[in-house]
């Protein structure tokens, strides 16, 4: 009689604890689901970290907008050949290192982007577990 007692404290220590373990697990998905909803409002974003904001729109801005290369034919010249512009190797070569200037800053702005975010995801991850 007194082994039956015992199992039947032991079952119901594990059934409470079962049931501590799904209230916690609803209590996870429910800040998990917040938290992936936060990142999906780009407002957040632009009101937390402005200024990566702005740079990342001033490099895409940049990177997607065509440049151009040469000058555009003046309407005062008839179908003759146009003459080179003086001075375009100093511009192509100018260009050429204000693009990879701007990759290298925009690249170095998505890693300290994806660190802040794994350190941010990290701390929520450790305040989910306490």
């Amino acid at each position: 009689m007194a082994n039956v007692m015992h199992e039947t404290l032991e079952t119901q220590a594990i059934l409470q604890r079962m049931e501590e373990v799904r209230c916690d697990l609803d209590e996870g998905v429910q800040e998990i689901v917040e938290g992936a909803r936060v990142m999906g409002m780009w407002r957040h974003y632009v009101r937390t970290y402005p200024w990566i904001c702005l740079g990342a729109a001033v490099a895409g801005g940049y990177l997607i907008v065509p440049r151009v290369l040469g000058r555009q034919p003046d309407a005062q010249m008839p179908n003759g050949p146009n003459p080179p512009p003086k001075g375009i190797v100093p511009e192509m070569l100018l260009a050429f290192v204000g693009n990879l200037a701007m990759r290298c800053v925009s690249s170095y702005a998505l890693q300290l982007t994806d660190k802040l975010f794994a350190t941010q995801a990290a701390k929520s991850q450790q305040d989910v577990q306490l």
